[in-house]
């Protein structure tokens, strides 16, 4: 092995050979290092074309505080020129686990004499699942609040290729907001080209597979039949979940044969 790459992989292990990335996702909420999970790297899964990344709850928890910090200092900034936020717009489903993480900062947490945010909801959504897409934008419920002659926030987990939010853009502005600025939590390099949001939190490679608390069980009910089509058994999906992506054990136990049974 080449120096320079020897030492790579010294430095990416701790003392108990655990990558930075598994350190990070098994850790206590005290030892989370912020800056890792701004620009954190994927694992690679044996015959699979994506990278995976577990978001563990406290970490989007610690995230969604850093956001929030943000969008306090542009309220802030914003109160007497009239472009201050007074609507945020959760997107569904990815939208929701940050929003509601976010109303809590940005409502009961907002400083005096900042106007109020109504939150309110718009469904809509390009994927599937994994790496798999709609044609066109699905409209699954429109938009809850009044939002004409409003400063709109609109929230989302992720920047893929910035087609979800150009479109959440078009759709809203059509509606009559005044202003319309966007938040999520990781963007990728095609979406920081085409449509970056105005607030993020970090940045991801394209091919990475981002799994947040909320999708879990999804992710392993998309990809689950994947691994099984390509060869690998139930111990082997198990090892993948658990040991690479890091999976809870107890998660995984409860919901993995029933899943690679039903595919």
């Amino acid at each position: 092995m080449p120096e320079n790459s020897r030492y790579v992989a010294i430095r990416l292990t701790n003392a108990k050979g655990m990558s930075n990335y598994q350190q990070q996702v098994h850790c206590s909420a005290n030892e989370i290092d912020i800056d890792f999970w701004r620009a954190p790297e994927g694992v690679t899964i044996p015959d699979d074309e994506l990278s995976f990344l577990l978001i563990p709850d406290a970490v989007e928890a610690m995230a969604v505080f850093a956001l929030s910090q943000r969008v306090h200092q542009y309220q802030q900034e914003q109160s007497s020129g009239g472009t201050s936020i007074t609507r945020a717009l959760m997107a569904t489903m990815g939208g929701m686990l940050p929003g509601i993480l976010l109303h809590d900062h940005l409502v009961n947490g907002q400083s005096q004499g900042i106007s109020p945010i109504e939150f309110g909801t718009i469904g809509i959504s390009l994927y599937k699942g994994p790496n798999e897409r709609y044609d066109n934008p699905q409209v699954q419920q429109d938009i809850s609040i009044p939002i004409f002659d409003e400063t709109v926030l609109i929230i989302d987990d992720l920047g893929d290729r910035g087609s979800t939010m150009e479109f959440l853009i078009q759709h809203v502005a059509e509606k009559g907001a005044k202003k319309i600025l966007t938040l999520a939590l990781y963007m990728k390099p095609m979406a920081l080209r085409t449509c970056p949001a105005d607030f993020f939190f970090g940045e991801v490679q394209q091919d990475t597979w981002i799994i947040t608390p909320r999708e879990y069980v999804e992710t392993m009910v998309k990809r689950v039949p994947v691994w099984k089509s390509r060869g690998a058994n139930v111990a082997e999906c198990r090892r993948r979940l658990v040991d690479i992506i890091g999976y809870p054990q107890a998660l995984t136990d409860y919901y993995l044969k029933k899943v690679f049974a039903a595919s």
